[in-house]
């Protein structure tokens, strides 16, 4: 069973789960004071308009912020976040028992109450542990909560009946657990099934652990692995552990040495070539600067192999020129796929390459740091190609343990000689700030690459140094400068200035001048930009912006008074704006001309190579066919840039998640139809046009079917002059949308 741990007895543990899951999801009491009805839908309600839809993505104390939030809720809602809290800590064990206790407490205790510290449900033995949650879980707890509080939301609405059927059968709820939004990204989907069914669901946290498991022992691909949904590892898992504990003749855990030495080992290590005169990495002094501060940096990289899998490790040989070494370390983010040639000549013929994605956590100038070189490589280790002609090969185990040791030892001889820092009245050099606008039709990836090319840049073990905002019709300077909010003491309203979100961030990197920061502004063309920014437009200039010495001082750039404080104020060179901007309705055109000069534009536009289902862009359509996503994307767009603009296209994005049929379907239904609505104002013949709903007469492969109506049914007995028919369009449900209606939109061409 997957209760067995060998570090550590769960019973208390499984046995606080199992209270939880009686008294919370089918009734509605408290799980840490008798007597008191916290789990009821008027106070998750309360709960998701105070936290979920209040959220503070911004820096600072996780606590401090939760507090601000539920500042004004009621007493019963602060002492459900305090249990949803110990839900959330129940099953991680890289946090203390003592810490989460302290936790709970204090959330409790805001509504005035106290739980005392030795309650049976805050024991160490309830709270030791099950298992590692890693740290994202807890630098993310935001959306764990989030989740938690949808997933209470839609399971409260159903009958006392329901629950308890969902609560007795592992496979019922957890499937449906699966269904709600954001699951497969949520490590409660993992967590939850385990602490509430532990004979059904491994104590694993992590989708990728169990996928090198499965691989590991059932020798399936990583490949293959990517296709399955959540539910059928889990069902593979549960067969693997029957099966290794008849072998064995006793209980089994996967991270116990004797079996997790078989799955983790397989984890490979690669070595990737860089050559200076093929591309000279622009971004590498900066890169440098960051995994010097323990930020990772991650890159798509040239790999010719199609072996590399998710968590392998990456070493990166600088070749061509002297000094020739290994210059840079990482692991594997993302398997190898398919895009436009680095090569830039290349890529504009449309030739592409293999690409992974890596995340490097140390990266080292040859010409300034020192390197392991690759004579040393090729003398420690003769039988190991060194010096590639191709990027991407794999790196033997002997080699990649002297490898490992060798660069090992390069990083604590560069630790332990880290020269101290000099202090000077000279300026502090942080770059030239970056004001970018990635702008495009919709769904072709540009917050996709706010999150994961510019976002990585700006985090680390120290804090996420960014703000992320959107702009709204209602969006003001208020919001985003400073403003003026209004404050009621002992029955007293009084003013107060508040700090705009762009203010904030310029206080935090004009006290760290060494450092880059970023606002990243989503849709910034759906505000007034002129009003937004007001005085702060001439600020954004690159030679407008602050720079300062290693002591806080002002070396130059221009400061502006500002009308609520009266502080003086200016935006600091180490700060960068990174935008978004969709241009679906042809916006770009109306943007303040003011601010269209101050920024650089990069393009994004729908690129059918970016979806890679099964490595070919095409889909089974589970009647034993194919539906090929490429030509369908290609196929839609080349009628759309035809009647309206090549900015009202669809991107590539709406596909690239598609595996299977049923969610291409589900993405027709919800996404695309709706767009073309959008984009056609509800004239439904020139979307049946799109479609090529015209080329066929059968209803079944239609997507907007449509009938023609006369005046005499609708109408008896009257004057039909001047009545003629008309056209009656009806979208079809997504449950009747058949491959042959989605494949002609692209065999019609």
């Amino acid at each position: 069973m997957a209760r067995y741990n060998p570090d550590y007895d769960p019973k208390l543990n499984h046995a606080a789960a199992a209270r939880w899951s009686e008294r919370c999801l089918i009734d509605d009491d408290s799980i840490l004071q008798d007597g008191l009805k916290l789990w009821i839908p008027a106070l998750i309600e309360e709960l998701d308009q105070r936290f979920v839809k209040n959220l503070d993505e911004g820096e600072g104390d996780f606590f401090e912020k939760l507090r601000a939030q539920l500042f004004e809720g009621s007493a019963e809602c602060l002492k459900l976040m305090a249990e949803v809290l110990w839900i959330l800590m129940l099953f991680q064990s890289n946090v203390s028992a003592s810490k989460k206790r302290a936790n709970v407490r204090l959330v409790w205790s805001w509504s005035g109450g106290e739980l005392p510290e030795d309650h049976p449900m805050l024991s160490n033995a309830v709270l030791e542990g099950l298992g590692s949650a890693g740290t994202a879980y807890n630098t993310q707890r935001w959306r764990e909560i989030a989740f938690l509080v949808a997933a209470l939301l839609d399971f409260k609405h159903r009958d006392r009946a329901q629950r308890q059927n969902m609560v007795n059968d592992p496979w019922m709820f957890t499937e449906w657990l699966s269904t709600l939004p954001e699951a497969r990204n949520r490590q409660l989907r993992h967590i939850l099934p385990h602490l509430m069914f532990p004979d059904s669901f491994e104590r694993i946290s992590s989708a990728n652990d169990k996928r090198l498991i499965l691989s590991a022992f059932e020798g399936m691909t990583e490949k293959e692995l990517r296709t399955w949904d959540l539910i059928k590892i889990d069902r593979a898992l549960l067969d693997l552990r029957r099966r290794l504990e008849t072998e064995h003749s006793r209980e089994i855990d996967f991270y116990e040495e004797e079996l997790s030495s078989t799955w983790k080992n397989s984890i490979k290590s690669w070595l990737l070539s860089w050559n200076p005169k093929k591309w000279p990495w622009p971004t590498l002094a900066a890169d440098r600067a960051s995994t010097n501060a323990a930020e990772a940096v991650r890159h798509g990289w040239r790999c010719a192999s199609s072996a590399v899998r998710e968590g392998d490790h990456v070493f990166l040989v600088r070749t061509g020129v002297d000094p020739k070494g290994i210059v840079a370390f990482g692991s594997v983010a993302r398997g190898p796929y398919e895009s436009l040639h680095y090569d830039v000549e290349k890529a504009q013929a449309n030739k592409t390459t293999q690409f992974i994605d890596v995340d490097f956590t140390e990266i080292r100038d040859a010409m300034q740091d020192q390197v392991v070189p690759l004579e040393s490589l090729q003398r420690e280790v003769p039988d190991q190609t060194w010096n590639p002609q191709s990027s991407g090969i794999e790196i033997k185990p002997k080699a990649a343990r002297i490898l490992s040791q060798l660069w090992a030892d390069l990083s604590a001889a560069r630790t332990e000689k880290q020269p101290a820092v000099a202090r000077s009245d000279k300026a502090s050099d942080p770059g030239e700030p970056l004001n970018l606008i990635l702008y495009g039709p919709p769904g072709t990836g540009k917050t996709y690459r706010l999150q994961h090319t510019y976002m990585p840049r700006y985090s680390g073990n120290e804090g996420d140094r960014f703000e992320f905002i959107t702009f709204h019709q209602s969006y003001a300077y208020e919001d985003f400068v400073e403003g003026i909010r209004p404050k009621t003491i002992n029955g007293t309203v009084t003013y107060e200035i508040r700090l705009g979100v762009l203010r904030r961030l310029c206080d935090r990197a004009r006290n760290d001048p060494s450092r880059r920061y970023a606002l990243f502004i989503d849709e910034i063309n759906r505000g007034n930009v002129a009003k937004i920014f007001g005085e702060l437009i001439t600020l954004i200039e690159a030679d407008k912006r602050l720079r300062f010495d290693s002591d806080g001082k002002k070396v130059n750039g221009l400061e502006v008074t500002l009308p609520y404080s009266g502080d003086r104020f200016g935006v600091p060179a180490n700060v960068d704006l990174i935008c978004t901007m969709n241009t679906a309705d042809r916006s770009i055109a109306l943007l303040d001309t003011a601010l269209r000069r101050r920024f650089r534009f990069e393009e994004l536009m729908p690129n059918a190579r970016n979806i890679d289902s099964q490595g070919s862009g095409t889909i089974p359509d589970g009647e034993g066919g194919e539906i090929d996503l490429r030509q369908l994307l290609n196929a839609v767009n080349a009628r759309l840039t035809h009647f309206l603009h090549r900015d009202q296209t669809i991107g590539h994005a709406y596909f690239t998640k598609v595996r299977n049929f049923s969610d291409l379907r589900t993405v027709i239904a919800k996404a695309v139809l709706p767009l073309l609505q959008e984009y056609f104002y509800d004239d439904w013949s020139q979307i049946r046009l799109v479609l090529a709903d015209q080329t066929v007469n059968d209803r079944e492969y239609q997507l907007v079917r449509h009938v023609t109506a006369g005046p005499v049914n609708l109408f008896p007995s009257a004057d039909f002059a001047g009545l003629g028919e008309r056209h009656i369009f009806e979208v079809t449900p997504e449950a009747e949308i058949t491959p042959d209606s989605i494949r002609k939109i692209y065999e019609s061409r």
